[in-house]
């Protein structure tokens, strides 16, 4: 048998020598990036155990999504648990059969299709009857007034023989309004479609995460094209950002930090301009009449009077009402403290109180009034 030579034998030596010298740079490595983990899991953990950032509306959207996997346990939407169940085109809805379920100093309650309040709605759609499909976000829906204070339930009372269906949501943005009017609301056969404008949705149709998983919009080569549809689950995004390894998604944050382009005072104006052209569209085809209502987000104060809403009504000649200029004159004062105490909630800057919605409603009422929706079907 040939023994191997001297240099052989130190080609042999360098080999082994280079082999564990690489095997302890890969351990080093394995165990660096294993302690970078934990440190960074337990940083974010202690993070959101002293006080969660609001995950609604944060950017980058990868760090919304882990700020909220790691803020809560694991999600199980049902009507005990914020009577919302999900919804793979809107992310989630209101559950259906809610009786009593205490939210944000008050209580609220679902009929048998998941609408606010409790009455229920015939379909097919009787001939006396006038109906109409409120769309909107938690303004619309009544964040924090009971089911007959809201502007959909004091439209109703104010307009007999007329039905008003709330298909409002808390935190929809309109793409979510869309596929409420789509998958349901052309169901309840109406004969006008109203849709709650209240300025912040504007921002959430740039999203992809507000406070959970949602559609969006987008404009490519090809066309307007839908994303993050179907929406993951509740539960699936969960489990997906608890286990996306940190070391990984960190630096993707950062990146993302660095490279988006900031959000100004026209973020979401196109697909907003996108989404109402395909609601005025869906609502038209089905023989209704397609209507926008302005809330201002700032009752107190005069509003931009060169902003979208104002834009998009005159440049399109879609028939807009705005509840804005009643709301002083209602009050009787101009004093800001005054308004706000009469027509917020209390503590509350964004919802409105019974009061505010009294005036959005009446608003509506004249328009309506001056304006007759024509039963179909008569």
């Amino acid at each position: 048998m040939r023994q191997a030579s001297p240099s052989e034998r130190l080609d042999s030596k360098r080999k082994g020598s280079w082999h564990r010298w690489s095997m302890k740079r890969a351990s080093v490595l394995l165990l660096s990036v294993a302690l970078a983990e934990v440190l960074l899991r337990g940083a974010l953990i202690l993070r959101v155990h002293l006080g969660p950032p609001a995950s609604c509306g944060l950017r980058p959207e990868l760090l919304a999504r882990l700020i909220s996997a790691y803020s809560q346990r694991p999600p199980h939407l049902s009507p005990g648990q914020g009577g919302l169940i999900p919804d793979a085109h809107r992310g989630y809805r209101n559950a259906p059969g809610v009786r009593d379920f205490e939210m944000q100093d008050t209580v609220v309650s679902t009929n048998s299709r998941g609408i606010r309040g409790a009455r229920e709605y015939a379909v097919p759609k009787p001939p006396s009857v006038a109906r109409i499909v409120a769309l909107g976000d938690s303004v619309t829906y009544g964040v924090g007034v009971p089911d007959d204070a809201t502007w959909p339930a004091q439209l109703e009372a104010a307009l007999p023989g007329t039905e008003v269906v709330n298909l409002g949501e808390p935190a929809y943005a309109h793409d979510q309004m869309y596929f409420a009017l789509s998958d349901d609301g052309l169901a309840f056969q109406p004969d006008a479609v109203i849709l709650g404008f209240y300025a912040n949705d504007l921002l959430r149709d740039e999203l992809t995460f507000y406070c959970s998983e949602k559609p969006r919009f987008t404009l490519t080569p090809g066309g307007w094209q839908i994303e993050n549809q179907p929406v993951p689950s509740p539960w699936d995004a969960y489990d997906r950002y608890r286990r996306l390894p940190l070391v990984y998604a960190i630096p993707h944050v950062l990146f993302d930090a660095l490279t988006q382009p900031a959000l100004d005072e026209h973020s979401g104006e196109e697909r907003a301009t996108e989404i109402f052209r395909r609601m005025r569209q869906l609502t038209e085809a089905a023989g209704a009449r397609f209507i926008i209502v302005n809330m201002p987000d700032h009752v107190e104060e005069p509003p931009e009077t060169r902003g979208f809403f104002y834009e998009y009504c005159a440049r399109t000649n879609t028939e807009c009402v705005d509840a804005w200029p009643l709301f002083r004159p209602a009050a009787g004062t101009d004093d800001v403290r005054e308004l706000r105490a009469r027509y917020l909630r209390p503590q509350d800057p964004f919802h409105y109180s019974r009061g505010g919605y009294a005036v959005v409603a009446e608003a509506l009422r004249r328009y309506l009034t001056e304006h007759p929706i024509r039963r179909q079907g008569k």
